[in-house]
């Protein structure tokens, strides 16, 4: 499956290097055409990570009012995307679908001879054997991965060669053909050597490929900084703008650590994979600003919606605590009225009530009080004279009335009258 697939960009590229006879223009036409290709793709892409910068400002709010409640936040924050229909992970989509592109293309490039001729592993080590046999140390020192591109940049540069491997071919002669892999001077089928001083003489070849590396690096550094600038939105707002810049942090770092990437995939590829990654980043810079162009109009009018979407969400906030406040305001003052109006109902029939008093002093009411256990008795002045016989009297009726409570049920109620009469006479 997947050479089939490789085999089928191979022969893309076998037909536009048909085309257009030279390789380093047909590798620019191709990264074009895939460009072409992923075009909505990366304007969906782009679209979403500008959306997302948007937002940089009201994602830290959210994390300052919910930082401590992360189940809250990633609610609140789960609810803004759905509000500005926003895809977190889409804007990172675009930004990778280079690299699989690159990889196959890796491939195609180095086995030229299997997905762009498509001929078969058999037939492949046919050739190989033939032109070592006609060449002793043809591919001496040459990685074994990288075989097939020696044999065709040999092949495209001496015809005896070339009929060696067809005759080899027998019958699939028809499918070999050169490719001149020159460029300026430069052998786009080599690999670049930074070893400058192991060079074993100073040739504008060797001079051309340890140049194309850094060319692509700086290219991909410049292009990455401009995507950087560009997925901004200037709406005028300095704090949304610098907030925007320090959400960016980790992003920066990335777009500073891939044209590193770049630098030593140029040392260790085909300088053609060079050309490639080169003409990758001119065509995503033009991308890049014809996004903008079209986005930051939109983008702009977009976020005076969301500014004033904010503005009244935050008055309908501000209404809905005000009136929070006042209803509660009116509970407490209801139970305030309430509670006063109990206390002043229980001390006035506390008062109205003969218990709980002894003469005229009013006394604390425990868990054991009973109001009959102390009898409520009228003021006496103390200057008065004691009439001893009435307080006698008074006392002996109250231990006669004592002692019947005392007795069985069914006699007391005898026991108390016979005892009431004895009084009485």
């Amino acid at each position: 499956m997947i050479t089939a697939i490789l085999q089928f960009f191979g022969r893309i590229l076998l037909w536009i290097y048909n085309f257009c006879g030279n390789y380093a223009l047909s590798l620019a036409i191709f990264t074009l055409l895939t460009k072409l290709v992923l075009f909505p793709l990366s304007y969906k892409g782009k679209q979403n990570m500008m959306q997302m910068n948007s937002m940089n400002a009201e994602m830290q709010r959210l994390q300052k009012q919910y930082g401590k409640d992360q189940q809250r936040y990633q609610q609140e924050l789960q609810k803004l995307y759905e509000e500005e229909q926003v895809n977190p992970m889409g804007g990172c989509l675009w930004s990778l679908l280079p690299l699989p592109i690159m990889m196959g293309l890796y491939y195609v490039i180095r086995k030229p001879m299997l997905y762009m001729l498509c001929l078969t592993e058999d037939q492949i080590s046919t050739v190989k054997e033939a032109l070592v046999a006609a060449q002793s140390g043809i591919l001496d020192g040459v990685n074994q991965a990288y075989e097939e591109i020696r044999i065709m940049s040999v092949i495209s540069q001496d015809s005896s060669l070339y009929q060696v491997a067809a005759n080899a071919l027998g019958d699939a002669a028809d499918k070999l053909q050169t490719i001149n892999f020159n460029f300026l001077g430069v052998n786009l089928g080599a690999i670049p050597d930074w070893k400058f001083w192991g060079w074993d003489s100073v040739t504008w070849n060797n001079i051309g490929l340890f140049l194309i590396p850094i060319a692509v690096t700086v290219l991909n550094f410049l292009y990455s900084q401009y995507s950087m600038k560009s997925s901004q939105i200037k709406n005028g707002d300095e704090k949304k703008e610098e907030a925007a810049a320090a959400a960016n942090q980790s992003t920066k770092t990335m777009m500073m650590v891939m044209p590193l990437m770049y630098l030593w995939f140029g040392y260790i590829m085909p300088a053609g994979m060079c050309i490639y990654m080169a003409c990758n980043a001119v065509f995503s810079a033009l991308q890049e600003l014809i996004f903008s162009k079209f986005l930051n109009k939109k983008f702009a009018a977009e976020e005076e919606e969301r500014k004033k979407r904010l503005a009244e969400r935050r008055e309908q906030e501000k209404a809905k605590k005000a009136e929070i406040a006042a209803r509660r305001a009116a509970e407490q003052e209801e139970l305030a009225k309430k509670g006063k109006k109990a206390v002043k109902q229980a001390q006035k029939k506390q008062l109205d009530s003969g218990a709980g008093a002894i003469g005229v002093r009013r006394y604390a009411r425990g868990r054991a009080f009973e109001a009959d256990r102390y009898p409520t008795t009228p003021y006496r002045d103390p200057q008065d004279v004691l009439d001893e016989e009435a307080l006698e009297r008074a006392l002996a009726k109250r231990g006669k009335k004592q002692a019947a409570e005392e007795l069985p049920t069914e006699t007391s109620a005898e026991t108390v009258s016979n005892a009431n009469d004895d009084n009485e006479e």
